[in-house]
């Protein structure tokens, strides 16, 4: 039995070993072929997301630019007559000056520094 069934399993080898080959050549193709058309998409995205990303830069310099417009004095006495707010300059003694935390910090420490240094 052993010898009918050598020979029938040797006349089948080469065949088995084609089609497997065929078979990994066909999937290395495939899979060639899917990743080429995934490159393709993500390019098409990446090109959509940089042309969304220049709109909203162009988008953001306009809003940028009329605020900066609507800040300036100007604009500002503008709307303070176009609504009748009758607003006017402080008075000098109306104005109160606050000194910046960090340049307190700053001249505070200079002066524990030279107080050390002198010891």
């Amino acid at each position: 039995m052993t010898r009918r069934g050598g020979p029938s399993l040797a006349r089948f080898a080469p065949a088995v070993k084609a089609a497997a080959i065929c078979l990994v050549t066909c999937g290395l193709g495939l899979g060639y072929v899917w990743q080429k058309q995934q490159i393709a998409q993500l390019g098409k995205e990446i090109k959509e997301h940089e042309m969304r990303l220049e709109d909203l830069g162009k988008q953001n310099k306009e809003l940028s630019d009329t605020l900066a417009q609507l800040k300036s004095p100007q604009a500002l006495d503008q709307l303070v007559k176009q609504w009748h707010l009758d607003f006017v300059m402080p008075q000098p003694h109306q104005v109160v000056v606050l000194k910046e935390h960090d340049a307190v910090l700053g001249s505070e420490k200079s002066r524990i520094t030279a107080q050390a240094a002198r010891r």
